[in-house]
C-alpha cells in the first residue's frame, strides 16, 4: 500500500494507431496484465490518442519483448507519475 505523499509510476505502452494499440492488448491478454487508456498529454502529438498502460510495472519490458517478438512493436515506453 502507499503511503501518503508516494507516487505511484505508470508504464504506459503507445502506439501510432489504434488498431496497433488493440492488437497489443490481444497479444499480451493473458501473459501481463493491461488495460487501454487515453495517452497522457504532453507525450507525443505523433502519436494515437489511446495507449496501454501494464499494470505489472516490473514487467513492462517484458511486454515490449513479447509485442516486438510479434510484430506490435510499440512507439515508447513511458514512466509516467
Amino acid at each position: 500500500m502507499l503511503s501518503v505523499g508516494q507516487i505511484m509510476t505508470r508504464s504506459i505502452l503507445t502506439f501510432e494507431t489504434v488498431f496497433q494499440v488493440l492488437a497489443a492488448e490481444k497479444t499480451l491478454s493473458g501473459k501481463i496484465q493491461c488495460r487501454t487508456v487515453p495517452t497522457p498529454a504532453g507525450l507525443s502529438s505523433s502519436i494515437c490518442g489511446m495507449s496501454l498502460e501494464v499494470l505489472q510495472t516490473d514487467l513492462a519490458e517484458e511486454a515490449v519483448r513479447l509485442l516486438r517478438d510479434n510484430s506490435v512493436p510499440p512507439v515508447g515506453l513511458h514512466q509516467v507519475s
